[in-house]
């Protein structure tokens, strides 16, 4: 038998994404039973189940999950079907479901959104601001912004913009503790400490010409939010190393100093990343586009 309901298909894929009948139930706007209803109406369609069912819950079977794969790119590939017979009309359409970190979401991710929908009215975003990265192969994530390393291979990545970074400390944190004249000096400070799963948040890796010194810090505060640490920073509670981004406007106000101008933070630079699956739809391709050549100018390192 054949799948003669794409909706089907796509109810499928959700109750895989959201984990249960209902949370997909939930996303959906309907009740549990309309949905386990979609679902059985396409297993009988394939002649095959496609989850395992218990009473706390549901998961995909060895069947479901290699079906999975082949329904996500058939829909893939009809969504840009359906786009490539609307390019007379150069007409973006469709939903972009967006993950970014909080700070630099709301600073220049929403702007950048707002402006390229101007444009092209017929995208709508779903927008998702945490510092904590978004698992794609298990969402329905069809794109990440992200600041830093990019360790995950089955990620496709686009550089959008460098990354440089900064120390820096308040005025009256430096009055009373005293300006460090050397890497080393920071042993004797209250750093501010970035706090995440599988970063070397304790050790700040500097650069001066070919000289690199990778300094172990520590102080009495910790967080995995940026913004916390530079309000941290701001009310003088230590030395923070931060993207230049976060605090160009604090610099430039003098609210916060630089703290050992001439040694350069380890490099980093933004991406934007999605599953590897081909085609790309058109409007994620010309969303990244947008995006490169916006920060490209926006982000520009400081000269």
């Amino acid at each position: 038998m054949k799948i003669r309901n794409i909706e089907d298909a796509e109810v499928f894929l959700r109750v895989i994404d959201a984990g249960s009948f209902s949370a997909a139930a939930r996303e959906l706007q309907r009740t549990p039973a309309a949905v386990s209803k979609q679902i059985a109406r396409l297993e009988a369609a394939l002649g095959t189940r496609l989850f395992e069912r218990n009473t706390r819950r549901v998961r995909p079977s060895d069947d479901g999950r290699r079906i999975a794969g082949h329904v996500r790119d058939a829909l893939a590939q009809l969504a840009r079907a359906e786009e490539l017979a609307d390019d007379s009309r150069q007409r973006l359409e469709g939903r972009v479901r967006i993950s970014a970190p909080a700070a630099f979401g709301h600073r220049h991710v929403s702007a950048a959104l707002a402006d390229f929908r101007d444009s092209h009215p017929g995208v709508r975003f779903e927008l998702y601001l945490s510092d904590q990265v978004a698992d794609l192969a298990g969402s329905d994530i069809d794109l990440a912004i992200r600041i830093g390393e990019l360790p995950d291979s089955q990620l496709s990545a686009r550089l959008l913009a460098p990354n440089p970074r900064v120390l820096v400390a308040s005025p009256d944190y430096l009055r009373r503790r005293g300006t460090p004249r050397r890497p080393d000096d920071l042993h004797d400070h209250d750093c501010l400490l970035f706090a995440y799963p599988g970063t070397r948040h304790g050790t700040w890796r500097l650069h001066h010409g070919k000289r690199r010194e990778d300094i172990a810090v520590h102080g009495p505060l910790c967080s995995d939010s940026g913004e916390a640490l530079r309000q941290w920073c701001l009310a003088g509670m230590g030395i923070s190393l931060r993207d230049h981004w976060n605090v160009s406007g604090d610099l430039a106000r003098g609210d916060l100093l630089p703290v050992l101008p001439r040694w350069q933070p380890q490099a980093s630079a933004i991406h934007a990343v999605r599953m590897h699956r081909q085609p790309v739809p058109r409007r994620i391709s010309a969303l990244i586009d947008y995006l490169a050549e916006r920060w490209r100018v926006e982000l520009a390192p400081p000269a």
